[in-house]
C-alpha cells in the first residue's frame, strides 16, 4: 500500500517542483504519506469530535500532504496562485488577516489526484480494502508557510493542536504563543521590505543586476547583464525605472505560464519585463528570436 501511495507523492512533488524550479521561486518541500498511527488516531479523534468519516460520506483528505515553505512572506500566495493552474482545486482552509489581531494564518488547500493518480488509489483500494483508504479521499492537502513560521507551526500542531486538552484554563500561555508567531510574522514582512529597499538603492546607483536580484529574489542563474543592455539602462533612467517598479508577483506568474521555460538570468529578465509590459524599441531589437515567438 505505502509503495503505491508513495509513487503518487513523488509524482506531486515532481510536478510542483518543475512549475517552481521553472521561475525560480525560493523554497524547500516537504512530503509525506501519512502512517497507519497517525491516520488511525485522526480517524478515532474526528469520531469523538462527533465528525467521523464514512465510506459514503465525508472522507480523510490528506492522506498524502506536501507542504512548502518560501522564504518570503508574498510567495505563498504566488505559489497558490501557480499552483492552482495545474492542480484541480477541492476545498480549502485559508485564515483571513485581521487587521488589529495577530494570530497564526492557515494556507491550506485540498487538490485532487490527478487521472493516473486515481486510477492508482482505486487499485490499492479495490485489492487490499485497506480501511484507511477506504475512509480516504482520492486528493492531498497542500500546506503553504514561510520559512520563518515553519518552525512555530510544527509546536503548535504537535502541542497545541493535536492536545487541545492541555491549554485548557491557561488562556495567557496561548496568547503568548500566539505573540511569538506574531513576532515572527512581523519578521516576515520586514525582511521583504528590507530586500525592497536594497534593490531600490542599487537602482539610485544603476547596479543593475543587484537590483534585479534584490527585487525579484528568485534563483538567478549566474550572469551579467550584455553591455548593449547595460548601455541602455544606464542612459534611459525612465526605462530603469519601469522595470524596477514593474510588479513581480504578476511577471512571475506569467513565467509560469509559458510552455518553453526561460533559463532565470538578468538578461531573459529583462527581455521578458519589457516584452510583456514595457516593449521599449531598443530593448525589443536585442531580445532573442525565442523569447518574442514563445511568450
Amino acid at each position: 500500500m505505502n509503495r503505491d501511495l508513495q509513487l503518487i507523492e513523488k509524482d506531486i512533488c515532481s510536478t510542483i517542483c518543475e512549475r517552481l524550479d521553472k521561475v525560480g521561486i525560493l523554497y524547500r518541500i516537504f512530503s509525506r504519506v501519512k502512517d497507519i498511527n497517525s491516520s488511525m488516531e485522526k480517524i478515532n479523534r474526528k469520531k469523538q469530535q462527533g465528525e467521523p468519516y464514512s465510506e459514503n460520506g465525508k472522507k480523510m483528505q490528506d492522506i498524502i500532504g506536501v507542504r512548502i515553505v518560501t522564504y518570503f512572506y508574498d510567495d505563498v500566495n504566488l505559489v497558490k496562485k501557480i499552483l492552482s493552474d495545474i492542480f484541480d482545486y477541492v476545498d480549502d482552509e485559508i485564515d483571513d488577516i485581521e487587521l488589529t489581531v495577530f494570530k497564526p494564518k492557515r494556507t491550506n488547500i485540498i487538490y485532487s489526484f490527478s487521472k493516473g493518480q486515481k486510477e492508482i488509489f482505486d487499485g490499492v483500494i479495490n485489492i487490499t480494502k485497506n480501511e484507511i483508504l477506504l475512509l480516504s479521499d482520492s486528493t492531498f492537502e497542500l500546506q503553504l508557510r514561510t520559512i520563518l513560521s515553519e518552525g512555530w507551526h510544527e509546536i503548535d500542531h504537535s502541542l497545541r493542536y493535536k492536545t487541545k486538552g492541555d491549554w485548557i484554563n491557561h488562556s495567557e500561555k496561548e496568547r503568548l504563543l500566539n505573540g511569538i508567531y506574531a513576532n515572527l510574522e512581523v519578521n516576515d514582512l520586514a525582511m521583504k521590505s528590507l530586500f525592497n529597499e536594497l534593490a531600490y538603492q542599487h537602482f539610485k546607483q544603476k547596479k543593475w543586476e543587484a537590483m534585479l536580484r534584490n527585487k525579484y529574489r528568485l534563483k538567478f542563474h549566474f550572469s551579467i547583464i550584455r553591455e548593449d543592455l547595460r548601455k541602455i539602462l544606464d542612459e534611459d533612467n525612465t526605462l530603469a525605472k519601469q522595470i524596477f517598479k514593474a510588479d513581480r508577483a504578476s511577471i512571475v506568474d506569467k513565467l509560469s505560464k509559458i510552455e518553453i521555460p526561460l533559463p532565470i538570468n538578468f538578461n531573459n529578465i529583462i527581455f521578458f519585463i519589457n516584452h510583456v509590459y514595457i516593449k521599449n524599441d531598443k530593448i525589443s531589437q536585442l531580445t532573442p528570436d525565442f523569447i518574442k515567438s514563445n511568450i
